[in-house]
């Protein structure tokens, strides 16, 4: 899994599309009931998913996906 983790702002990135430009951007995302954080899907110029990313990852993800 190519997933990134920015801890300063306890965000993570996993591409689904390597090389796949980030065109569009969805501006609403899925916050999770209960939980601290949402997901943001990423799509390309044809609407398909190119990406999430994970605002509030150390909420949203177990420790052993962010810190590798």
């Amino acid at each position: 899994m190519d997933l990134s983790y920015d801890s300063t702002a306890n965000s993570a990135y996993l591409p689904l599309s390597p090389g796949a430009q980030r065109t569009h951007r969805v501006v609403g995302g899925l916050a999770l009931q209960g939980m601290n954080g949402e997901v943001i899907f990423d799509l390309d110029a044809s609407g398909r998913i190119i990406g999430i990313e994970f605002d509030g990852a150390r909420e949203l993800l177990n420790p052993e996906v962010y810190q590798g």
